[in-house]
């Protein structure tokens, strides 16, 4: 074969583009980028979600959409337990696979954006958008990290929504099937509220008919949300106390919100320092935390401006398509903004959804620059966009190996973003790791920041395993203590506090003292297996076989494990009993 034929044919593979050829250079894409990642572990809150959540280890509708972990906190995502639910019902704790469906999600995700950008631009530009979405670096978190596979869930069900949405005629079931996907959308994450948004917008933007009806599904599918969340479960909404940014008044969550726009700016242009575990908060208004990115944002803003003038007047369909993105960005943004306070200031994972508004906004202004005539200019262009996106990729891997496992991860972020939410976590794994010089370190670190139940019972728990009684009681009970920054979360923090304490006194005070403060605890949380079964050793132990065996009768019922159960033959038989808490 000759060089000309062997240039024609590798031109063959990109020219022309088809949709067909875009989507498989978005799945290659992909897996190029986001390959290192698939052997990486269980980070952050995935142990938490997944690998010690009851509520994933089995198959149940009723138990996803009713009282769990991830209902729970002013939250109310029942689909996402319910997707764990099954992954780990295939694959149970190898990480491998949760990670292979995260990606394969996100890719298919990127192809939707690929498909909706083909309905306003060109599609190359609608490739090179969707790459970019695809790649960047701020998708690591929702890519990377396990529990936030719902950020790809919600997108997924809202874009097939959207896409769906852009049909003139849509009888009974199209319409149905459409609330219904928004419906999922919503009950994976709450902001698939802002995909009922833009639809709305879409409509009124571009269609300009069934308005009414549109908005008369979108009420039902509310109202169908709140009654499951409201009426049959009762999650409202909470106020995260021990969060920094929820601290403050309104106001003062205002004077925080020029900042909290350019973190999202900056590191969509600039993505170098990225980091979990965001809880900083303006203390003091400055030319840098207050005056400067306000400044940089109305520069922005009039440019867009700018931008919607002109088109107003030349390309009038393409104001509308800048309206729109624009709408969309604010939107995102917007929930974002801690208006209502959120549990952290800002997260790379949240600019999913606003992501997509941007690079609208870029490929509006991209698509009005004038055609490019001449092989050579335009050649410069595709190695500018291909340079542009290969940066982005190595930027983009560098951060998948940040997240290969728990310690690395918090290591590496601890430089960036330092505070007592990522000096506790780190000490949590070390002591897992039964590394408790290194723990209690940071666990002190953390308390000294800001002292809460979780740091000073992790303190304990550290005592605890070094077999240190006497101080994992005294942290046990400062934890008891502490002031209440956990809202309707501080009762289930209490339980494990209880549970461990409960168990620490029976193992170094004696049978008499355990019994007190178990039977004292018991009426706070009377289903609660784990002190039940603590009750009936302890009655055993003080020789009242009776009520040691309705106790752990009891605890039978409340969780009929193979711990639970041993425990009870070995008091109704009257053997030695081996309790491991």
């Amino acid at each position: 074969m000759s060089d000309h034929e062997q240039e024609f044919s590798l031109k063959n593979l990109f020219v022309p583009l088809t949709t067909f050829k875009a989507i498989h250079i978005i799945v290659i894409l992909g897996f190029i980028v986001f390959g290192n990642m698939l052997f990486n572990g269980f980070v952050w809150d995935d142990k938490k979600f997944i690998l010690a959540n009851p509520a994933v280890h089995t198959i149940n509708i009723f138990i996803a959409f009713g009282s769990n972990l991830h209902n729970s906190a002013g939250f109310y995502r029942p689909l996402q337990p319910f997707y764990f639910s099954i992954i780990y019902a295939l694959f149970k704790d190898a990480p491998f696979f949760y990670h292979i469906s995260q990606l394969i999600l996100h890719i298919v995700n990127a192809s939707l954006v690929f498909l909706f950008f083909k309905k306003f631009f060109n599609k190359t530009l609608s490739l090179f958008l969707a790459c970019i979405f695809l790649i960047h670096p701020m998708q690591v978190e929702a890519v990377s990290y396990i529990a936030a596979t719902g950020d790809e869930l919600f997108f997924l069900f809202g874009m097939i929504a959207l896409l769906l949405s852009f049909k003139n005629d849509l009888h009974f079931k199209t319409l149905s099937i459409l609330f219904g996907l928004l419906l999922l959308s919503i009950c994976t994450r709450e902001t698939g509220f802002l995909f009922l948004l833009v639809i709305l917008l879409q409509r009124a933007l571009f269609r300009k008919r069934d308005i009414t009806l549109y908005f008369v599904y979108g009420l039902v599918t509310t109202l169908l949300y709140f009654f499951m969340r409201f009426i049959l479960v009762g999650i409202f909404l909470e106020k995260f106390q021990f969060i920094p940014i929820a601290r403050l008044t309104l106001l003062e969550r205002l004077t925080n919100l020029p900042l909290i726009i350019f973190y999202y700016l900056k590191t969509f242009f600039i993505p170098i320092n990225l980091a979990i575990y965001q809880y900083w908060i303006v203390k003091v208004i400055s030319f840098q935390s207050f005056y400067f990115p306000l400044f940089i944002e109305i520069l922005l803003l009039l440019l867009i401006i700018i931008l919607g003038r002109y088109l107003f007047r030349q390309k009038r369909d393409f104001f509308f398509v800048l309206t729109f993105f624009f709408l969309w960005l604010v939107s995102g943004l917007g929930l974002h903004s801690q208006i209502f306070p959120l549990d952290m200031t800002v997260a790379e994972h949240w600019f999913y959804f606003p992501m997509v508004g941007l690079l609208g906004i870029l490929g509006v202004a991209i698509q009005q620059i004038p055609s490019i005539h001449g092989k050579t200019i335009k050649r410069i262009g595709y190695v500018i966009a291909i340079v542009f996106i290969v940066i982005l990729s190595a930027r983009t891997m560098v951060r998948n190996t940040n997240w290969s496992d728990a310690v690395t991860l918090y290591s590496h972020d601890i430089n960036i973003s330092d505070n007592f939410g990522i000096e506790n976590d780190l000490g949590v794994e070390y002591s897992s790791m039964q590394k408790y010089d290194k723990a209690l370190q940071h666990l002190y670190k953390s308390a000294e920041m800001f002292p809460y139940e979780t740091n000073y019972y992790n303190i304990g728990f550290a005592y605890e395993q070094m077999g240190n009684g006497k101080k994992a009681k005294e942290y046990y009970y400062k934890a008891i203590n502490a002031k209440e920054y956990s809202g309707e979360t501080r009762k289930i923090v209490l339980l494990g506090i209880y549970e461990r304490l409960g168990f620490t006194l029976l193992r170094y005070d004696g049978a008499k003292e355990a019994k007190k403060f178990i039977t004292k605890a018991l009426k706070d949380y009377p289903n609660s297996a784990n002190l039940w079964l603590q009750l009936a050793v302890v009655e055993y132990k003080l020789h009242h076989q009776d009520d040691a065996v309705a106790a752990a009768e009891k605890a039978r019922t409340l969780l009929p494990s193979e711990q639970v159960n041993s425990i009870y033959l070995q008091i109704k038989n009257k053997q030695a009993v081996d309790l491991k808490l």
